[in-house]
């Protein structure tokens, strides 16, 4: 899966879909890295209720108002704490829905840091270890956090709603501008996945102060994964 460098913001839900349609939009952090389950109670389906869904991987970028200096620490991310409540499946499409959780983004230094090593079958020796040490950099909460598959090529999209809560950043944010978080990023089946992980993750996190929403029919939200 290629990297894409700006990501377009795909609410999914079943019924008729508002897609908002942004005054103007800013982007907090963007992030690449691989998803797995823990626990996984059946390895052989992806997203089973009861399921948790962990994510790790590196900030790629960063921007103001959060104060950052890339040549001199490395960003990494670890997304957590959502447990899988409903798996409806539509045709070679499954929409997955989980209770709240969270992701922290740590600062770690480059020179003497830990590399942020994925291995394999995690959790392992490094995961989520080697992504979680360093300074607590931002921690926000995920809530109507959902991901959206197709079962034939494994593409896909995540979608939540990011409430900034802490971390040595949080100053730097207005607390006007702590909510209204919109968490997104696709999901694909890339040829690099690590043995044990389920997908690979390009993600961001974009402010939005919508202006209006229009009508979706799921036939039209099909096609974007075809």
């Amino acid at each position: 899966m290629k990297r894409i460098a700006t990501l377009v913001v795909l609410v999914l839900t079943l019924a008729a879909t508002a897609a908002p349609h942004a005054e103007e939009a800013l982007l907090l952090f963007d992030y690449v890295g691989f998803d797995y389950e823990s626990p996984d109670p059946d390895p052989s389906e992806f997203g089973d209720v009861g399921s948790g869904y962990v994510s790790v991987g590196t900030v790629e970028n960063l921007f103001a108002p959060l104060v950052f200096d890339e040549s001199t620490y490395q960003y990494t991310y670890v997304i957590s704490g959502m447990v899988a409540t409903a798996r409806n499946v539509y045709g070679d499409f499954v929409v997955v829905d989980y209770s709240a959780g969270y992701v922290r983004v740590y600062e770690d230094a480059i020179a003497g840091g830990t590399p942020a090593l994925y291995g394999v079958h995690p959790p392992n020796g490094t995961v989520p270890g080697n992504f979680t040490d360093g300074t607590l950099y931002l921690e926000g909460t995920l809530t109507n956090f959902q991901v959206v598959f197709n079962t034939t090529n494994e593409s896909g999209s995540f979608n939540s709603d990011f409430e900034a809560t802490g971390g040595s950043q949080i100053g730097t944010i207005p607390p006007s501008d702590r909510d209204g978080w919109t968490f997104s990023g696709i999901t694909g089946n890339a040829t690099n996945i690590p043995l044990g992980y389920d997908h690979q993750v390009d993600g961001q996190v974009l402010l939005t102060k919508p202006t209006h929403s229009q009508s979706s029919s799921w036939g039209a939200l099909k096609a974007i994964y075809r």
